[in-house]
Formats: C-alpha cells, structure tokens, sequence
C-alpha cells in the first residue's frame, strides 16, 4: 500500500454505487485499519498513476461520522480523507493515514462545525 495519495489522471465515473458485498469489505478495512468513526463514501471510478503506469480504481471519500444517541440517526462532518482500492480482487492501493484524518476532524471539531444527518445506508 502506497503511503503517498495517487495522482488521478482521469476521472472516469464521478459518481457510482457499489454491491453491497463490496461496501461491505471497504468499511470493515477502514474499520480494522482506522478505527471506528469513519464511513467510506462516494464512490467514483478514477485512473490513477500507479507503479509508472496508469490504473483504474474506485476512489471513495473517508466521512467522519458517529450515531446521534438521543435520535440513533447517523450523523457526519464531511470528508477528511481519501480510499483508493481496485475492485477484483480487492485490494486497497492507498487510505489516508491516521495522523491526517485525526488532524482534519479535530480541525472541523474546534472550529465549531455542525453535523449533518447521513443517508441510511449506502453513500
């Protein structure tokens, strides 16, 4: 896994939606390797630079959420980072480290940001 994020060459599909098999297996790495708090979310497909050669890969936005516990609503402040991954076989090629998405969301928590309720299921 690369530690730096890939370039985009391309933007392919700007939005697009995944099987639930595979939404599944993104959130439960970014679980494992993030921790709890983080929800992947708007897929699109991009090319990217990879290895000196151009590659397709579906690039997902890394939202910083939480379950409202008076309402049991899913809440976010938005994007603080970034997933690439290829579909089959499924591999992730990048995901922000976790020093950066702790910078951005304590960023967006001390500058007074509100949430904003997130769609159930997926997005």
């Amino acid at each position: 896994m690369s530690m730096q994020e890939p370039k985009i060459l391309k933007i392919l599909e700007e939005s697009g939606e995944l099987s639930d098999e595979l939404d599944y297996m993104v959130n439960n790495h970014l679980m494992a390797e993030r921790g709890m708090g983080y929800t992947a979310c708007s897929p699109s497909l991009v090319e990217i630079e990879y290895t000196g050669n151009p590659k397709q890969v579906i690039k997902m936005g890394i939202d910083h959420t939480f379950v409202d516990v008076d309402s049991g609503q899913v809440m976010g402040y938005g994007i603080v980072g970034y997933l690439f991954f290829q579909a089959e076989p499924f591999e992730v090629l990048y995901i922000t480290p976790t020093e950066d998405l702790e910078s951005k969301v304590t960023y967006i928590l001390e500058s007074g940001m509100e949430a904003s309720e997130r769609p159930k299921g997926k997005y």
